[in-house]
């Protein structure tokens, strides 16, 4: 595991434009993202479909939030600390997730952080949260 220094340096989130977090595993990519629109936050879920020789995105669910719980959920995970993850699949491990997460924070730095069955410090904390956000939400067809 390594932190860059390209990102948020540790510090907290004071904003954010969006936020990608995808998870593969054997039978299932999905992928939520988060866009910020002034007092307002889109949380979007997403499920990756392979049809027509491409992969193909479909959205699921959609909800939205205030901005300022996304932020404040944020710091309680140390979010900005993720930077620079980089989680190497335990030796032996034939299975598992695989996540990848962008995000753009803090006026425009960049936050990078990947794993295979490893994942940084309240990463399942933060995954369930984004499920309990979008959970009621209607489902798109």
């Amino acid at each position: 595991m390594f932190f860059s220094k390209h990102g948020s340096n540790g510090k907290t989130v004071t904003d954010f434009e969006s936020i990608t977090l995808c998870l593969s595993g054997m039978r299932v990519t999905e992928e939520y993202e988060l866009v910020a629109k002034d007092e307002q936050t889109e949380i979007s879920y997403y499920n990756m479909f392979y049809g027509n020789g491409a992969q193909e995105r479909k959205l699921i669910k959609r909800t939205t939030c205030d901005t300022q719980t996304v932020i404040n959920t944020l710091n309680s995970f140390d979010f900005a600390k993720w930077d620079g993850f980089s989680g190497e699949r335990p030796k032996g491990l034939l299975d598992g997730t695989d996540f990848r997460l962008t995000a753009t924070i803090n006026s425009g730095q960049k936050l990078y952080a990947n794993g295979s069955e490893n994942f940084p410090k309240h990463f399942y904390e933060f995954e369930h949260w984004l499920n309990e956000q979008i959970q009621d939400s209607e489902e798109i067809n």
